[in-house]
């Protein structure tokens, strides 16, 4: 029986045949769309699983609107130099930043393991195709091995934090942790990073790892990765730079067995 998040998989690839042809796709035709779909997968979607089209309009609206009518309340305040309205904007402008913060959170952060998500990947270092690098790093690949075994053998919440602490270790490599994948995680790293120096880090990280014991209900069990690096430049292809990290993962994996 496939879990969880397979499933959500076998949504999303159903819904990418179904808007191939739509010249639109808004985010609340994009919300029902998915859960008619779920519905048919027998998958019960829950509050803190999917924000909500619904919630993501209604808060993009409001902001849109708070912010129209904060810039026509300042255009005024400054012309008449009506210093108490000119306040009343600047508080609600501050208002306005931290609702936009967090709604950049639900956007951008995977609710698992806290970590980035693709879409932030896409939209911070590709370019506007989503083809190409806007700048140049170094970018790391890191896979759990049989991810599978151990969702199988000890269910899926011990799977999540599992998850959450490969996450969580990771972003103490310095990098911009994202999980791009079930099991598998990206890591990015700014242009003051070199691959030799990054491969060191990585690989302490993943030492230290794999040699922690997880127990479950007096049982223990241990986690294996495999990972692989790449550069990349300002104009790289995106497909490139990941097919140059997979090919050294799979180097890896070969290496190490």
């Amino acid at each position: 029986m496939k879990n969880l998040y397979d499933k959500h998989i076998q949504v999303t690839e159903e819904i990418k045949k179904r808007i191939g042809t739509m010249k639109v796709v808004l985010p609340a035709s994009y919300g029902k769309l998915y859960s008619h779909i779920a519905q048919h997968y027998a998958l019960e979607l829950h509050p803190e699983e999917l924000l909500t089209s619904e919630m993501l309009d209604e808060k993009m609206v409001h902001h849109i609107v708070t912010l129209s009518n904060c810039a026509d309340n300042a255009l005024e305040a400054m012309e008449t130099q009506d210093i108490a309205k000119l306040q009343e904007v600047i508080k609600e402008t501050q208002k306005l930043k931290i609702d936009m913060a967090e709604l950049t959170k639900i956007i951008y952060e995977d609710s698992l393991t806290k970590s980035y998500n693709r879409k932030w990947l896409e939209d911070t270092f590709l370019n506007n195709d989503k083809l190409l690098m806007r700048q140049r790093g170094v970018i790391a690949i890191i896979d759990l091995n049989k991810f599978k075994i151990i969702n199988d053998n000890y269910g899926h919440i011990v799977g999540d934090k599992v998850l959450m602490h490969v996450a969580k270790r990771l972003q103490e490599t310095g990098g911009k942790v994202v999980r791009y994948g079930g099991d598998e995680f990206i890591v990015v790293f700014d242009t003051d990073e070199n691959i030799v120096d990054v491969n060191t880090t990585i690989e302490l990280i993943i030492d230290d790892c794999e040699n922690k014991s997880f127990m479950v209900e007096g049982e223990s069990f241990k986690i294996s990765f495999s990972y692989g690096i790449a550069e990349f430049e300002v104009g790289s292809e995106f497909h490139l730079v990941l097919n140059a990290a997979d090919k050294a993962m799979y180097r890896y994996k070969n290496i190490k067995g």
